[in-house]
């Protein structure tokens, strides 16, 4: 066993590590960023059903601005505990049946 094959052996095995350690294109584009889009769409979503419920009740009773107002608040309100709801079940999904990290 010469110092050629040890460095090819050394060589290999470097390149095994830097593939392990570099991201996969799974990694960027994987559920997380499908989660954090879900996420950003339910938390406008309810931002804008709020505005337009708002607005809606102040064309119905004259009631300018109070009513977007109140309603854009509970709009975001909404938003933020969707938000939190999804992540705790994402959180809950990705915990192992014994509680422990995988690391």
């Amino acid at each position: 066993m010469g110092d050629d094959d040890l460095n090819k052996r050394i060589a290999k095995a470097q390149a095994e590590l830097d593939a392990q350690a570099r991201p996969s294109k799974n990694a960027l584009t994987g559920p997380g960023m499908g989660l954090g889009f879900r996420m950003a769409a339910d938390f406008v979503a309810a931002i804008l059903v709020g505005a337009v419920l708002g607005w809606g009740i102040d064309a119905i009773f004259g009631s300018t601005p109070w009513g977007l107002i109140a309603f854009l608040m509970l709009g975001f309100i909404t938003g933020v505990w969707n938000v939190v709801r999804t992540a705790q079940a994402a959180n809950k999904a990705n915990t192992p049946p014994n509680g422990k990290s995988p690391d």
